[in-house]
C-alpha cells in the first residue's frame, strides 16, 4: 500500500509541470507539456480533465480512476491541474477548446467564475461535465452532466455519527475547505441540519478555513487544543481530519471526523488518530464523468444527467473492508 501510495504521488507530482502550456501534447521545445496523457489509438476521442488541484489522496485517486477509465473506453485523455485558481482553470478550458479537444471534464475552483468558459466551449461542439462540486446554474452554461456525491447527506451522515457518539452533548470545532466551494458549503449545511437537533453540542470557536490542507488543518487544531476542552473535530475532508489526528494524537480520546474515504484517511483511522469518514468516492465520480462524455460523444443518451454517488460511514468496525 505505501509503495502504492509514493507511486501515486510522484505521479501527481509529474502532472502538475508547466502549467503554462495549456493543453497541448507537447511544447515547441518537444518536452511534455502540462497534464498527463493517457494515449489511446488513432482516432480516439481527446479528453481533458481539468482538476481542482492535485495535491491530495483524494485528486490522486480521481486522477489514477479516470486513467483507469479511459485505458478501458480507448480514449485519450490529458490531465491538467488548475492549482486552487479559477483563472488558470478558464484559461485550461479555452486553451483545450481551441484545440479540438473532444469533452472537457472539470472540478470548479470557482463554482461561479466557469460559466462563460463552459458555454463558449459547449457552443463549440465541446460536450462538457462538470464533477465532484458544482457549478452555480450549471445546467444553463452549456454543461451536459454533473457527476458528484451528495454533499449535504455526506455532511448530514458525518455529523449524525459524530452527535451519536457523543451522546447528544459535548464541545465541537468545525474545519472547512475554500470558502465559496460548493462541496464545502453543502457539507457545512448537512451539519447544521443535523445540530439544529442538537441543542446540547456547541460550536466553542468559529469554523476555521483551512482549504483542504492537512498542514494548515493540524497547525489550527494545535491552537485550538492550547486554548479550547474539545469533544470532537468536524472535518470537510479527510485531509484535514488527517492533520486534526495529527495534532491531537493517537486514541486522544477527541472524536475527529472527515469526509472522502481517502487510503490517508483509513490509515489514521487505523491508527487511532481519526474516528470515521463518509466516504463518496471520488474516483466514481471522474470515471463516471469520462463515461458519460463518451456516451454524449456516441449520440447515446443519458438516464440521468445528475449522476450521484452513494455516502457510506467508515470507522474502525469496517475500514478493512474499503482498504
Amino acid at each position: 500500500m505505501k509503495l502504492k501510495k509514493l507511486a501515486a504521488v510522484l505521479m501527481a507530482g509529474m502532472m502538475v509541470a508547466s502549467l503554462a502550456a495549456g493543453c497541448g501534447s507537447s511544447s515547441e521545445s518537444g518536452e511534455a507539456a502540462s497534464g498527463s496523457t493517457a494515449a489511446a489509438e488513432d482516432g480516439a476521442y481527446k479528453i481533458a480533465l481539468i482538476q481542482q488541484h492535485q495535491t491530495n489522496a483524494f485528486q490522486i485517486a480521481v486522477t489514477e480512476a479516470a486513467e483507469e477509465k479511459a485505458e478501458e473506453l480507448g480514449v485519450e485523455l490529458t490531465i491538467l491541474s488548475a492549482d486552487q485558481d479559477a483563472a488558470t482553470q478558464i484559461s485550461q478550458i479555452e486553451q483545450c477548446t481551441s484545440e479540438g479537444y473532444d469533452a472537457i471534464l472539470f472540478e470548479p475552483v470557482d463554482p461561479d467564475a466557469l460559466g462563460d468558459a463552459s458555454k463558449t466551449a459547449s457552443d463549440a461542439g465541446v460536450v462538457v461535465i462538470n464533477i465532484i462540486s458544482a457549478c452555480t446554474d450549471w445546467e444553463n452554461y452549456g454543461i451536459s452532466a454533473l457527476s458528484c456525491g451528495d454533499n449535504v447527506t455526506a455532511g448530514e451522515t458525518e455529523m449524525q455519527h459524530v452527535a451519536d457518539l457523543l451522546d447528544g452533548k459535548g464541545n465541537i470545532a468545525i474545519l472547512t475547505g475554500p470558502s465559496g466551494d460548493s462541496g464545502g458549503l453543502q457539507r457545512m449545511e448537512g451539519y447544521e441540519n443535523i445540530l439544529a437537533n442538537y441543542p446540547d453540542i456547541v460550536q466553542v470557536v468559529e469554523p476555521a478555513d483551512c482549504e483542504w490542507d492537512t498542514a494548515s488543518a493540524q497547525s489550527t487544531v494545535e491552537s485550538w487544543l492550547s486554548a479550547y476542552d474539545l469533544d470532537a473535530i468536524i472535518c470537510e475532508n479527510d485531509g484535514m481530519a488527517v492533520g486534526a489526528g495529527n495534532a491531537a494524537g493517537a486514541d486522544s480520546g477527541i472524536i475527529i471526523a472527515g469526509v472522502d474515504g481517502t487510503p490517508d484517511g483509513f490509515e489514521a483511522i487505523n491508527d487511532g488518530r481519526i474516528t470515521g469518514t463518509v466516504s463518496q468516492d471520488g474516483g466514481a465520480m471522474a470515471a463516471n464523468g469520462i463515461e458519460a462524455a463518451v456516451k454524449l460523444l456516441n449520440g447515446e443518451t443519458l438516464e440521468s444527467n445528475t449522476i450521484i454517488t452513494t455516502n457510506v460511514w467508515i470507522d474502525i468496525n469496517n475500514v478493512a473492508d474499503y482498504e
